[in-house]
């Protein structure tokens, strides 16, 4: 990766075709999910001028609820957020639950929209999958923020309620 005069040679790194269009996208905070031993703030992200459909949002909730209320999660905190990301060809449910006072524990469902079958739990296997892409990581960062701003607090009732209202809107 260096040059005989020992630069960093970055010119096979990076090569975004330039074909590929980057562009703004929207986060908007919604109505958190509230279970009886947890909740999730809700978010959805899309291209400008885009809307979540009303049926996918549902969906989606409906997911999520079930799956959290099943037993097989573990809520050590339950104060919790998720993300439904509206793309092109597929919609990601990213849903971001807090353990071990300071880890993020991630699950990530993708509904293709092409076929419109519903969102399923990506794959673990292997040894790569997808995380978040750079719309996404917009949430996660002010969500991480958020966490770490509420654990220097007292976390007592005030301090709870600070943290479910510490959302972002804007562009990711």
């Amino acid at each position: 990766m260096t040059t005989n005069s020992g630069t960093l040679a970055l010119e096979h790194l990076g090569n975004v075709p330039p074909s590929y269009q980057h562009h703004w996208r929207a986060a908007e905070p919604h109505a958190p999910i509230v279970l009886p031993d947890r909740i999730f703030k809700w978010y959805h992200v899309h291209l400008d001028g885009a809307v979540v459909p009303d049926a996918m949002d549902a969906e989606a909730r409906a997911l999520l609820t079930a799956d959290a209320t099943s037993g097989t999660w573990q809520t050590e905190y339950g104060l919790d957020f998720a993300l439904l990301h509206l793309s092109t060809a597929h919609a990601f449910l990213i849903v971001g639950t807090w353990r071990g006072h300071q880890e993020m524990w991630e699950r990530v469902y993708m509904k293709d929209l092409a076929t419109g079958g519903p969102f399923e739990l990506v794959s673990r296997e292997g040894q790569d999958w997808p995380g978040a892409c750079v719309w996404e990581l917009g949430v996660i960062c002010h969500e991480r923020m958020a966490w770490h701003r509420y654990l220097f607090t007292s976390r007592d009732g005030v301090s709870k309620r600070a943290w479910l209202e510490d959302t972002y809107t804007g562009r990711v």
